[in-house]
């Protein structure tokens, strides 16, 4: 596969190796009631590139979706008000960085070889806090789009990299043109499933789909060219046969594969044979292998129907249930009953299952999309448009949260400006009664006047004079369902009644865009609602390492917290399984003790032995110094490891 090359690569492929471990100091937590004293969303000030590093030892590998804005490139610089975004690599920070990483030679790369560099060992970060079914999502504009997306396909071989446009505005010239989008990347699991688009939702009979897989013939895919047996006046799938290969595997078929006739006699007594037939008679194949049809029929994900076709010589047709359907059964997110009294049919039927909206377009128009709707509400919240240029619009960031993430996720923004990404967590966690928690990282020193600042206006409420419109009802009329206009219309009056109390108007439901809609309207005359819910602000702290040596202005617990994450990989939760003091816990089958004061070296002897509680297969013990014999330490299978500083001190 191709891969991307610049100037300055090498030294930064692995930089993110090299990045110190920080502490992170938290200064305080803001909540709507000012009870909280911790709370799990962060808004962290520090550059990103540390940030993310000092998040591995609690976050890695459990980050459910990732949005950032990154300088696009353009090479502008913006200075309003004293402060100033840079949309290009030239911040002084950047450059210092850039010196120290990657030398002199930093000095001379181009603009874009700079970005590369930049955006490199932060992605790496990133890949590393993202979970294995988790989202990645960036903004970006044509400058720096192809060399991101050939940049992700090689971080992320295996996964989807997908490019949407979004209209971000009504048009801006440049040299005979006019520039309308910039773009959302998406990088997500081969098997991604999106939530359901509430805007387009259809609504069909049924979640199952016909299991032939026409595309391919028996020829391309023998091992999914088999005949299904049915019983012929239950319905009940009995069993299957051999398929093409297997045939060919056990010399009982020596033909060529596309002359391969499907034998509808075989069926056993009592049964009909079922193959893979287009409904135009052509021969194709089975979606699923034998083994997977069987097990899914076992699950209840299989359906069997009578053919009322006559194209070909099948008296059912056999319907499956794709993998997000099964996934989202799994997950209880779809109710489920029996659809038959036979306990021989073990076939689910989903309840109230809606389908249409559930892929996510690669062009977005809608206009609360529109860049100027994020400064209108920066406007709105700070009493001044010009508080923050370019403030990511909240509609645009929540489509992408809604989509992508689930109730109780965790959503990190490590370029997170002027905090619309925390804003839109919390407007989803109102919306469904969900539980996100969100972290945002910023670099630049505006992280607590306007990032946090517009955080705790919009938990709190702010002060606002105006009207806000909401839809409270929408419902999409199509061929389908359009006999239904009239349940429609009831529902709506229904969900009138039922909110009239809460609005200052509502609309009587109309015809908007082949939509019935119902549109509430409530007026401020002082005050804009909070949306509630509490952050804890943090700042980058002392490195855990110096060179290579334990840092000891860092406490102990916070030290307790690394040796644990380097060892284990995973999150440290303090033990009560050993009276030691010094015990972290165990791991797959080893137990781990920190042996560390201080004010003094610790001694792996004979005495700190006598103290270990419990039995395992491994000990694995920190201290200064050892005085047990090595045989002795392999006899009783403990593993000596020296902590990492200078003891001559004592």
């Amino acid at each position: 596969m191709p891969t991307l090359d610049w100037i300055g690569k090498k030294k930064v492929v692995n930089h993110h190796l090299d990045v110190p471990f920080r502490v992170l100091e938290k200064k305080y937590t803001y909540s709507a009631d000012n009870k909280s004293k911790e709370s799990e969303n962060k808004i962290i000030h520090g550059d990103n590139l540390e940030a993310l590093k000092s998040l591995l030892p609690e976050y890695e590998g459990k980050i459910d979706c990732i949005y950032i804005d990154p300088p696009y490139n353009t090479g502008n610089t913006i200075d309003k008000g004293g402060w100033a975004y840079n949309d290009n690599v030239s911040d002084p920070k950047i450059e210092k960085w850039l010196g120290e990483v990657v030398g002199q030679e930093g000095e001379d790369l181009t603009r874009h070889d700079k970005w590369l560099c930049m955006m490199y060992p932060r992605l790496r970060l990133l890949q590393k806090l993202l979970s294995e079914k988790g989202c990645l999502v960036i903004s970006i504009s044509y400058q720096e789009l192809n060399n991101l997306v050939l940049l992700l396909k090689e971080m992320f071989a295996t996964w989807q990299i997908v490019t949407v446009t979004v209209q971000t505005s009504g048009g801006k010239p440049s040299k005979g043109f006019t520039y309308t989008q910039e773009y959302l990347v998406f990088v997500v699991p081969e098997d991604f499933m999106p939530n359901v688009s509430e805007d387009a939702m259809n609504e069909y009979a049924s979640p199952y789909h016909g299991m032939n897989l026409a595309t391919f013939t028996k020829t391309e895919r023998p091992n999914q060219a088999y005949p299904i047996f049915v019983n012929k006046e239950t319905g009940v799938l009995v069993g299957v046969g051999k398929s093409l290969q297997q045939l060919i595997d056990e010399g009982l078929y020596t033909g060529e594969k596309e002359a391969f006739v499907y034998d509808y006699s075989i069926a056993p007594e009592g049964t009909v044979a079922i193959y893979p037939v287009t409904t135009k008679g052509d021969d194709c194949v089975w979606r699923l292998i034998p083994e997977r049809l069987l097990n899914d029929w076992k699950d209840g994900y299989i359906k069997i129907v009578p053919m009322n076709k006559k194209a070909n010589q099948n008296l059912f047709t056999v319907q499956y249930l794709a993998e997000g359907v099964i996934q989202k059964i799994k997950n209880k997110e779809l109710e489920v009953t029996r659809i038959s009294d036979n306990p021989d049919i073990p076939t689910l039927d989903v309840a109230d299952f809606k389908t249409g909206g559930v892929g996510i377009p690669t062009i977005w128009t809608d206009k609360n999309f529109y860049t100027a709707k994020g400064t209108d509400l920066i406007a709105e919240i700070f009493g001044d448009k010009r508080t923050f240029n370019y403030s990511k619009p909240l509609g645009l960031v929540q489509e992408i949260l809604d989509r992508i993430s689930k109730t109780d996720s965790i959503v990190l923004d490590s370029f997170a400006g002027s905090g619309t990404t925390a804003q839109a967590v919390l407007n989803l966690n109102k919306l469904d009664n969900g539980n996100r928690k969100f972290i945002l990282i910023e670099m630049m020193d505006y992280a607590e006047t306007i990032t946090a600042e517009r955080i705790k206006r919009v938990i709190s409420g702010y002060s606002y004079t105006g009207s806000e419109e909401i839809e409270i009802y929408n419902k999409k009329l199509n061929i389908n369902n359009i006999s239904e206009v009239q349940t429609y219309i009831d529902d709506a009056n229904s969900i009138i009644t039922k909110n009239e109390n809460k609005w200052t108007k509502i609309s009587k439901p109309k015809l908007v865009d082949n939509c019935i809609k119902v549109i509430a309207t409530k007026e401020y005359d002082t005050k804009k609602d909070g949306l509630g819910g509490d952050f804890s602000f943090y700042e980058l702290g002392e490195p855990l390492l110096i060179n290579n040596l334990l840092n000891e202005k860092v406490d102990t617990q916070t030290i307790r917290e690394y040796i644990w994450f380097t060892e284990t990989n995973s999150k440290f939760t303090e033990s009560k399984a050993d009276e030691n003091k010094y015990f972290l816990g165990n791991s797959l089958g080893a137990a781990y003790w920190f042996y560390y004061e201080k004010e003094k070296a610790t001694t792996l002897d004979i005495d700190f032995l006598s103290t270990i509680k419990g039995k395992y297969e491994q000990y694995i013990i920190y201290a200064d110094i050892c005085l047990i014999p090595q045989e002795l330490l392999q006899k009783n299978n403990i593993i000596f490891k020296k902590i990492p500083r200078d003891i001559k001190k004592f």
